[in-house]
């Protein structure tokens, strides 16, 4: 499972520091919960808290998520993760910087509003998540796209990973056919019922799925080629 840019990896138990208890902050605390990580949400509000699920029995600190003092309190230096969602992009940065320089936690993501200033953060360090370019993203995919199923966006949706049923012009042809490097690439193909990585020499068949791994800019090509080989 990833939620915003942390990945559950088998069994093992994170420390988690969750700033924002709104809906995505609460949400993502009762998730991570289920999962039996070890969770502790800050929120200056204590009515904020009511969001959480009643099996929740994680931390729930009330404070200022700049203060090193509710950090501390938060158990800062021994955190695992740091993920700051309030609704205020300037504390989110703060407290995802406080925690990324001054406690070196290991791994620090921040929601961020405005997606211009995203770039800035993520050279210091800081993973963002800007809902604004991932709902614009999901929303052109849904309009212009609707012929690839797109099954996963990373980041904020530059590059994506896209399901197609191979049609017919493209059968007997290589993989190589539809590369184009650092733009477009087929991860894992489906045959009979059995993925598989393939490699550049891969023949399609019918009746195969091709899983491809595409930039946003050559979507719309990947979509034309597609219906023109159709």
């Amino acid at each position: 499972m990833q939620i915003i840019g942390i990945k559950v990896i088998g069994v093992v138990t994170l420390r988690i520091i969750i700033v924002g208890c709104g809906r995505l902050g609460s949400e993502l605390a009762n998730s991570l919960w289920l999962d039996r990580h070890d969770i502790a949400v800050i929120d200056q509000d204590p009515e904020a808290f009511r969001r959480l699920s009643k099996t929740f029995t994680g931390e729930r600190i009330i404070g200022h998520a700049v203060d090193q003092q509710t950090l501390k309190k938060a158990r800062i230096e021994e955190a695992d993760a740091f993920v700051a969602v309030t609704g205020d992009d300037n504390l989110n940065i703060v407290s995802a910087r406080i925690a990324r320089e001054l406690f070196f936690v290991p791994r620090v993501v921040s929601r961020i509003f405005d997606p211009i200033r995203a770039n800035i953060y993520e050279r210091l360090g800081v993973s963002t998540v800007s809902t604004t370019v991932w709902a614009v993203s999901k929303i052109e995919d849904l309009l212009f796209h609707r012929a690839l199923d797109v099954q996963l966006s990373f980041g904020n949706g530059e590059v994506e990973l896209v399901r197609v049923a191979i049609p017919a012009g493209l059968f007997g042809r290589a993989v190589e056919s539809i590369t184009i490097p650092g733009e477009l690439q087929v991860a894992v193909i489906t045959r009979r019922g059995r993925p598989f990585i393939p490699t550049l020499g891969t023949v399609f068949e019918e009746g195969d799925i091709a899983r491809i791994v595409v930039a946003r800019a050559a979507v719309s090509r990947l979509e034309e080629f597609i219906s023109a080989v159709a």
